[in-house]
């Protein structure tokens, strides 16, 4: 009986070993498996830390973990994202927790490193660290995140060493010195752990005794930064080990593949440009993100050379997620890309409140990423066939300043420059008329980003300009209250009186009568769930609604069922999509490139 009982408690031993062995870091998990006929880019729910949410969420079990610049550490329901505990450190909280034995882990700015109960958040143990070193460069917004190894935790500290904790005890077993700060999280291979610092190099030690193997000088470390104004020196890219190859990326401006003897097998030049992201590699192809070249990465594996870019706008430091052919990288527009990964083109985006340096995880079903507005967002996946945008699709927004008749202060200029962002032809009047003129109109869309109908397009009722293109099969997009039912003058191009029988001479829109009535007051408005997948507002507040029966597909609804955003079919294919976009601050941007890319369908 005592050998059968020493035999289970050694198998349990040994079981629970493999199971820590195994935790890894939410930042280095880059891959992941999914429906393949799903996006993630429609919103299940978000939580409000108020304040920046810079890490990489932690799902593990029922539960998702993290931190936010205040300080304070949430636990929450993966599913519904209530409110489960939070602890308060009092310093801001940019490293990504990790989950083993029943604690969650990680570090906040005071160099602390904290295990709480996974359960409750009730504190376990914590571990002061050393005196910060000196780091003038900064522009560091991620901070080493622990990595459980067997029973010790592995963590990067401002001190400039590499500490190895006890995971039940919270005791330093040994520390190793580097040159500089470690920014980046380590990643284990063979018992040997490999991680950079802010001086440029790549370290080699030996994971359990903290002894160096080897370490890998970048081309930053031979740099002068004051030479150039800003940082050339420092890795905060944590490093990547996939079959025979280490690859990270550099302020030095390049993307780095070694060996696992620390021997260089290629470089990618980003020309200058920050590499940040912690890259993802799946058949072969390497993907990240890079900072001031404003793109997004894809080489190959063995090689280094680049098998194409997506061209952006914005800066790229989050990580990179693949998953069933698709990545999913958060942009500094706070936008949450979504893009092809055989050839890196554009599939869809979901828009958040702020700048996006979280890194996105998939789990059970959902993607979490956090941002800077701070929230936690959770995304869920719909449809790939209603979305794929069509190479063939010509995108078009209307936009004239100087117009009051639904944004404020001038507010529609976001909404324009938005639009140009993501190659859209911005038109005036002129080419607007130009462009309604076309014969040829099925493969295109048009956006008013000002809520302005010149009289030039309207005029001649169902003969104008703007009926006869979605007669031939254009689609348009009104982000704002159909301007169609005021009349518009005067140098402040603002409404003098009402217009309504014209929505429908021209459009074939039954609003009512040309008073009030038609207008029921401002009202509360909800999306449907078709609407909730293109990525409309959770509410908005509007006039003017219409009988469900006038339209083809309802998209919001107001408290009193009456119909508020809806898409109109007409010849050939064409629709009109009505939509609401906050007037004063406008967000939920996305939802018109979305509703863009399914107008074909």
């Amino acid at each position: 009986m005592k050998n059968l009982t020493r035999t289970l408690l050694t198998s349990l031993i040994l079981i629970t070993e493999l199971l820590v062995h195994a935790q890894q870091s939410p930042l280095m998990q880059r891959t992941a498996s999914a429906a393949a006929d799903k996006i993630y880019d429609t919103k299940q729910w978000s939580f409000d830390s108020y304040a920046p949410i810079r890490a990489t969420p932690l799902a593990s079990g029922n539960s998702v973990y993290f931190g936010n610049a205040r300080g304070i550490f949430f636990a929450l329901d993966k599913k519904t994202g209530s409110l489960k505990w939070k602890y308060e450190t009092g310093h801001a909280i940019h490293s990504s927790a990790i989950e083993a034995n029943g604690k969650i882990i990680f570090t906040d700015n005071a160099q602390t490193l904290y295990a709480l109960n996974a359960s409750d958040g009730k504190l376990i143990w914590k571990l002061s660290f050393g005196k910060k070193l000196t780091y003038l460069w900064r522009f560091d917004y991620y901070y080493s995140s622990p990595i459980v190894y067997e029973d010790r935790i592995l963590v990067g500290g401002d001190d400039g060493f590499l500490h190895c904790v006890g995971l039940n005890s919270g005791k330093e077993i040994w520390k190793f010195a580097a040159g500089g700060v470690i920014r980046t999280t380590v990643s284990i291979d063979n018992g040997i752990a490999y991680f950079g610092d802010t001086n440029g190099k790549l370290y080699s030690i030996d994971a359990k005794s903290g002894t160096k193997k080897w370490s890998f000088s970048t081309m930053g470390d031979t740099l002068k930064s004051s030479d150039y104004g800003f940082d050339r020196n420092a890795i905060l890219s944590s490093p990547v080990v996939y079959q025979s190859f280490i690859i990270f990326g550099s302020r030095d401006g390049y993307l780095y593949c070694i060996d696992k003897e620390g021997k260089l097998k290629w470089t990618s030049n980003h020309n200058f440009s920050w590499v940040i992201s912690t890259v993802a590699v799946v058949d072969n192809i390497v993907v990240t993100g890079t900072s001031d070249g404003h793109f997004v990465q894809a080489v190959d594996l063995t090689s280094g050379k680049e098998l194409w870019r997506y061209k952006g706008s914005t800066l790229f430091w989050s990580s990179p997620l693949v998953m069933n052919g698709k990545i999913y990288i958060g942009g500094y527009d706070g936008q949450l890309y979504c893009l092809d990964l055989k050839s890196g083109k554009r599939i869809s985006q979901f828009e958040s409140g702020a700048t996006m340096l979280s890194s996105p995880v998939f789990n059970d079903g959902l993607v979490y990423v956090g941002s800077d507005d701070g929230k936690v967002y959770a995304l869920k996946g719909r449809d790939e066939k209603e979305i794929t945008p069509s190479e063939n699709l010509q995108k078009f927004a209307f936009y004239e300043p100087g117009v009051n008749v639904y944004y404020k202060n001038g507010s529609d200029v976001m909404v324009k420059s938005y639009l140009a962002n993501f190659n859209y032809k911005i038109l005036g009047e002129d080419s607007l008329n130009a462009m309604l003129n076309r014969s040829e109109a099925k493969n295109s869309v048009l956006v008013f980003a000002t809520d302005y109908f010149p009289n030039s397009i309207i005029s001649d009722r169902e003969n104008s300009l703007l009926r006869k293109y979605l007669d031939n099969g254009g689609k348009v997009i009104l982000t704002g209250m159909n301007p169609i039912v005021y009349k518009i003058g005067g140098e402040a191009k603002s409404p003098y009186a009402f217009n309504v029988p014209a929505a429908d001479t021209v459009l074939g829109l039954k609003y009512g009568e040309n008073d009030t009535r038609s207008f029921g007051g401002i009202i509360p408005s909800f999306p449907t769930e078709s609407g909730k997948e293109f990525g409309l507002a959770d509410y908005w507040v509007s006039m003017l609604f219409i009988a469900q029966d006038k339209v083809d597909k309802v998209l919001g609804k107001s408290e009193n069922g009456e119909v508020s955003a809806f898409i109109k079919n007409y010849k050939n294919g064409g629709r009109l999509i009505q939509i609401f976009i906050d007037p004063d601050k406008p967000s939920n941007l996305d939802s018109i490139l979305k509703l863009s890319d399914a107008a074909l369908n």
